[in-house]
């Protein structure tokens, strides 16, 4: 089979699947960002600091409006949701009522000026210094600093175009406005650089990461390097994939597409 017919065949089956509109919600207040959790239901952050997830047919399940907006927000395996709140030097750690178990300030003593955090498998946290432009895995439970790395001068010398960070599969990475997504294994050696400038976004789905490009999903498999593309149903400010969802997300407004990858 050519390449081009199987670009064809690709296009024809993610329309055939991802056209059938289950739900539209309208949202009152703008939304600034969202995600999924690993059972495919959804969280989005709106621009007055409330969180909101939603299962998959799109019915409201619970709502976070009591505190400031979470510098980054990460919803894990849906029942053990990872906040970080820079100014405060803050992580929590949320029930899926969005109620806080668990909150601790990031030690000065390991890091000094916490620029971003992110959870790092279930229990270690993964935070880049802005004061010494590294990147430090710890583990809390037993106080100690595990990986203590620095960034690549690049990346140091612009610290405050990261604005993201994940871990994956063992993988970290940080999403740059100017350079794109900076892939690092779990040590904090730098593996590469995907080059897509002003990304508001990335996810993931399976093995593949995804990102936007023009009107198409750009995806990578994360083992094979392998790339392919998927055209949108329409515009949106994000859109989102899972084993049985497409989340076409804009301002103010969310669309639930059925969708089998």
């Amino acid at each position: 089979m050519t390449k081009s017919l199987t670009c064809f065949l690709v296009l024809i089956s993610f329309f055939a699947h991802a056209q059938k509109k289950i739900a539209s919600i309208a949202v009152s207040d703008k939304i600034v960002f969202a995600t999924v959790d690993r059972a495919g239901e959804l969280y989005i952050v709106t621009a007055t600091g409330q969180i909101q997830k939603f299962d998959v047919s799109g019915k409201l399940l619970s709502v976070y409006k009591n505190g400031p907006t979470p510098t980054l927000f990460e919803p894990r395996d849906g029942s053990r949701l990872f906040a970080f709140f820079r100014n405060e030097r803050k992580i929590e750690y949320l029930n899926p009522a969005f109620e806080v178990y668990d909150a601790s300030l990031i030690d000065s003593a390991f890091v000094i000026d916490p620029w971003l955090a992110c959870a790092f498998g279930d229990h270690n946290i993964l935070v880049m210094d802005a004061a010494d432009q590294t990147l430090k895995k710890i583990n809390p439970r037993t106080s100690t600093v595990e990986v203590d790395v620095k960034l690549p001068d690049a990346m140091a010398s612009a610290l405050s175009d990261i604005h993201y960070a994940r871990e994956y599969q063992g993988f970290i990475f940080l999403l740059d406005r100017q350079k794109g997504i900076h892939i690092f294994n779990g040590m904090g050696r730098w593996i590469k650089t995907i080059p897509v400038k002003l990304l508001p976004y990335f996810n993931f789905i399976g093995e593949e990461l995804y990102y936007p490009k023009n009107d198409s999903l750009h995806l990578v498999n994360l083992l094979s390097g392998e790339e392919r593309q998927m055209p949108l149903p329409k515009p949106s400010a994000i859109t989102l994939l899972t084993d049985e969802r497409l989340f076409v997300i804009q301002s103010n407004s969310i669309d639930f597409f059925e969708f089998e990858p």
